[in-house]
């Protein structure tokens, strides 16, 4: 009989103690799944943050590079460009994430490309009028005159070099955007992007400028200096 209440006794404990594993074992479910569902909805509120983020860079981009493209240009659009590529490239990788940092990368590059351009423009206009300065000035053509005429050939050669290659990048950037914004504009909305009508005009002027710089230094190396 005593072996038999022991018997019992051990059964019962064992009962118990399963009881107790089993509920230990559910309690631990039940955490891992609350903190998988709190991840997810983590995720998903982050996702839609991202989001709504890109599309708002997206949109400040794109007006951005309207003023750049336009007569007055925009003299702050690198750093403002800066400031949107920084939120775009913090977002999760996503479809949406990829497309819109190609757009806002090619939006600064075309800026600060556009920016040289306009900077590099007037140099090259004066090396090219003080060239026809020294030639139209009276005077003996000395070894001196000879000197001083081909340095400012050379003047004109390098300021030309360097103007005509930011016009070639900006020419490139520029058909780079027309692929951009066909990625992008499916994702945000074709209103959110750069019109290509606007970004071909834009890219036309710039044709031109470079035209009218290889017309201009091809000019200045045709002067005899004899």
């Amino acid at each position: 009989m005593e072996e038999e209440s022991e018997g019992e006794e051990e059964t019962r404990g064992a009962g118990a103690l399963g009881k107790k594993l089993a509920l230990a074992g559910i309690a631990v479910v039940i955490v891992v799944l609350a903190a998988v569902i709190g991840l997810l909805a983590y995720k998903g509120h982050k996702k839609k943050l991202d989001e709504t983020a890109i599309v708002a860079a997206v949109a400040d981009s794109t007006l951005i590079l309207r003023e750049v493209l336009g007569a007055e240009g925009a003299a702050d659009a690198v750093s403002r460009l800066d400031a949107h590529l920084a939120r775009v490239k913090a977002a999760e990788r996503t479809p949406l994430a990829d497309a819109a940092e190609d757009y806002v990368l090619g939006a600064r590059e075309i800026a600060r490309r556009r920016a040289d351009a306009t900077r590099l423009a007037p140099p090259a206009a004066a090396a090219r009028q003080a060239l026809a300065a020294h030639l139209a000035a009276g005077g003996r053509r000395d070894d001196a005159w000879f000197r001083a005429a081909g340095d400012l050939k050379k003047r004109v050669e390098n300021a030309h070099y360097e103007l005509n290659a930011a016009l070639k990048t900006l020419d490139s950037l520029l058909d780079g955007m027309l692929e951009s914004r066909k990625r992008l504009g499916p994702l945000v909305g074709e209103k959110l992007v750069v019109g290509a009508d606007v970004v071909s005009a834009a890219r036309g002027r710039v044709q031109e400028e470079l035209q009218r710089s290889a017309t201009e230094l091809e000019r200045a190396r045709q002067i005899p200096l004899g």
